[in-house]
């Protein structure tokens, strides 16, 4: 959470959120801020000014896959010139030439098919045209090998350069496992048919080694390269939505909440229009009071949280990093008391502790206690909020140091390691509340 990221501009650009059906509505700026100062803004407006927010972040995501998909597929195409290079090396010595032309025609083919359908179904590739694909595949790999056997000349294939290509260049197209599985499938193929040639001819495993690895080794990294865009997206914006509570009211509703109070609110409008225009007569059948009474119920419920849970319940459980590895033990909700720079303090410090744990997986018990009274001139107006981060399952040696630095800004600290967790306490001075709020 770079200082950058917490400045907010002296004039924000003016928002205009127009309120639509559900989720259609849509929140327009006249600049293109940071993702941080619009998830502030939209958790102001509401639940569907925040889906608006996430969704327009997600298109950006997007954006950027498709960007890399345009990179695969100009990648992909070399790939085919380069085996295709291959191909009228061994011409002359291939017997089953014909076979080899074939197979390379339905690789060719495959590859201009997929690229055109997922060019039309906006960078996806149907299911349908995914199992054609590996279909087709399948038969361009059984073709060479059969022209490549019967032929005492050459033991060099070339149409799995091709298949790899086309492979990779819907690497976006797909979900990036079925893109590995079939790329794990491919090699199996071709390691199998090196064991054939070691065993027919063993002066021909260097050349077939060389086309296997031309074959998968683009497909592979190009599955690395995707996979981790998207696990870099995806943790960018759970660090931004996770940032987003910090200037968020003391009390409140968090995202799924909020869509879920939504969702109750628009039923009980619903049935209220119903009885007004009395297309549902009084008194309500049985079936239909049940139906009002729960959600009564469930309004109840979500507005009763709404004021016991603070910015940092919704920090960790909108987070799908934080929520599995932090457990918040706050029942009076008195982290709501924290002031900006010490939430910016200690949402940075859970953070950098589960982010940067690499092999390690880290739990972390967050407990706010009981205030105290303070001494001093401040005594009136400001009161100790004392917390207590135990940390386990990582070495100290493997926290990052920046936590240190960012635990000065939520009070004064102490660490204690003796009982093999990792033990924080830190006393944050923080404002005393109104008694009449």
């Amino acid at each position: 959470m770079t200082e950058q990221d917490r400045q907010q501009p002296a004039q924000p650009t003016p928002v205009t959120f127009t309120p639509g059906a559900g989720t259609r509505s849509r929140m327009r700026s006249a600049d293109p801020d940071g993702a941080l100062t619009q998830l502030v803004r939209a958790r102001r407006l509401g639940p569907d000014a925040v889906d608006a927010v996430r969704q327009g972040i997600a298109r950006d995501s997007r954006l950027g896959i498709g960007y890399l998909g345009i990179g695969a597929v100009i990648i992909g195409a070399l790939l085919v010139l380069r085996g295709l290079f291959s191909l009228g090396w061994t011409y002359d010595r291939n017997e089953l030439v014909g076979f080899s032309i074939a197979g390379w025609l339905i690789v060719i083919g495959s590859f201009a098919a997929s690229v055109m359908i997922a060019r039309r179904t906006r960078g996806s590739l149907p299911s349908a045209a995914w199992i054609g694909l590996l279909a087709a595949g399948a038969v361009a790999l059984t073709l060479d090998h059969v022209a490549v056997w019967n032929s005492p000349g050459t033991n060099y294939v070339s149409v799995p350069i091709g298949v790899g290509a086309t492979l990779l260049a819907c690497s976006t197209f797909r979900p990036v496992n079925q893109v590995l599985f079939a790329a794990v499938g491919l090699t199996v193929v071709e390691l199998s048919n090196i064991v054939v040639v070691a065993l027919i001819d063993p002066d021909g495993v260097a050349y077939t080694g060389q086309q296997v690895s031309l074959a998968v080794a683009p497909l592979f990294a190009g599955v690395i390269v995707v996979r981790s865009f998207g696990r870099l997206v995806q943790r960018e914006l759970d660090r931004t939505v996770a940032e987003s509570t910090i200037t968020a009211p003391r009390y409140g509703l968090g995202l799924l909440a909020s869509a879920e109070l939504a969702r109750l609110d628009l039923a009980a409008e619903e049935l209220l229009q119903d009885v007004a225009s009395g297309r549902t007569t009084l008194p309500l059948d049985r079936s239909e009071a049940a139906t009002a009474s729960g959600l009564a119920t469930d309004l109840r419920r979500l507005l009763v949280a709404g004021r016991r849970e603070t910015w940092l319940h919704h920090a960790v459980a909108d987070s799908e990093y934080l929520a599995s590895a932090v457990r918040l033990i706050d029942p009076d909700g008195l982290a709501g008391y924290l002031e900006a720079g010490q939430r910016d303090g200690l949402l940075s410090t859970v953070w950098l502790i589960v982010d940067e744990s690499g092999r390690y997986t880290p739990t972390i018990d967050v407990e706010i206690g009981r205030p105290g009274s303070l001494s001093g001139p401040d005594a009136l107006d400001r009161m100790v909020l004392p917390i207590v981060m135990s940390v386990g399952g990582i070495p100290r040696r493997r926290i990052d140091p920046a936590v240190w630095s960012a635990l000065s800004r939520v009070g004064q600290y102490s660490v204690d390691g003796r009982t093999g967790r990792l033990r924080v306490s830190v006393d944050a001075h923080v404002v005393v509340p109104d008694a009449s709020r």
